[in-house]
């Protein structure tokens, strides 16, 4: 019992508990002097899944960026174990997905993401020492959490920051500590769509801008076949490049964005978004003219 529940990570109710719902399942368990075991007649019913809806489940599971979070990790290992045992006599296709490519969010602390969930549910207000973006201080600060998400590879936190007094989102994997306060609030009505309904990605700001892009014909096809925002429109000109808008509450993700395409997009309204992209164009240049001369 105590191997099972130190190589899952998990304590010894909850191996018994497992071990409980397997015999629920019809799926025998016996004990011996060695140990727990599956009778050699165990089986798990079988999913009827085809090759490419396996291929997606595990691709899903698979995924670094959300085994980050160790607590959930473990959930999605069993989860694994249990789907490739029900699905073993799947066969492979060519059309199977392969899931490739570095992870690029960071470490998040074991049993943060679950401690924080707790906290949101239970309407605990904590105190997470957060580093911050810029020069990498770390300050404490309380937070009413609402919610733990995931989105654009990363894990966050959304809560209303005490500091601030408003909402915002923290990144688990900058978030060193945790400390739940002996305190109570009431958590509002919180949906995480609505919350970040109007932001590029994460970041949220307290004024709407109207944002239009011009893409050239080159890139066209890269905007028309794809989805890059659920409040986007995209619009084709005569010339064959693209007017592209959307409402956002924060310029500096869509800025950045812009910038990616090499010359190839150029921001046309709001002014302050020109601004924004002129300003770090213009820094990339110069960093990079001056590591020439």
């Amino acid at each position: 019992m105590d191997e099972l529940a130190d190589h899952f990570g998990v304590s010894r109710r909850t191996v018994y508990r497992d071990i409980a719902d397997l015999s629920r399942r019809n799926i025998p368990v016996t004990r011996d002097e060695h140990g727990y075991r599956l009778l050699n007649s165990a089986t798990i019913r079988p999913l009827a899944l085809t090759a490419e809806e396996h291929a997606a489940l595990k691709l899903v599971l698979a995924n670094p960026a959300i085994r980050q979070t160790p607590d959930l990790a473990r959930d999605l290992e069993m989860v694994e174990v249990k789907l490739d045992a029900a699905t073993a006599r799947t066969e492979d296709t060519s059309g199977a997905l392969t899931l490739a490519g570095p992870e690029r969010s960071g470490r998040v602390a074991s049993g943060l993401a679950s401690t924080l969930r707790r906290a949101a549910k239970n309407g605990t207000p904590v105190s997470i020492l957060y580093r911050s973006l810029a020069g990498g201080r770390r300050t404490w600060r309380g937070v009413d959490p609402y919610a733990v998400f995931h989105r654009e590879g990363t894990w966050y936190m959304a809560g209303r920051c005490h500091v601030h007094d408003e909402p915002r989102t923290f990144r688990l994997d900058r978030i060193a500590e945790v400390k739940l306060l002996e305190a109570r609030f009431v958590r509002p009505p919180f949906n995480v769509d609505e919350f970040l309904q109007h932001t590029w990605a994460v970041y949220r700001g307290r004024e709407m801008h109207h944002i239009v892009i011009h893409f050239d014909q080159a890139v066209a096809p890269l905007l028309e076949q794809a989805t890059h925002h659920p409040e986007e429109h995209v619009e084709r000109r005569p010339d064959g490049s693209l007017r592209y808008t959307v409402q956002l509450s924060h310029l500096e993700e869509i800025a950045r964005w812009i910038l990616g395409f090499g010359g190839l997009a150029r921001a046309v309204e709001p002014p302050a978004l020109v601004e924004l992209v002129a300003g770090m164009a213009g820094r990339v240049h110069a960093r990079h003219r001056a590591a020439t001369d």
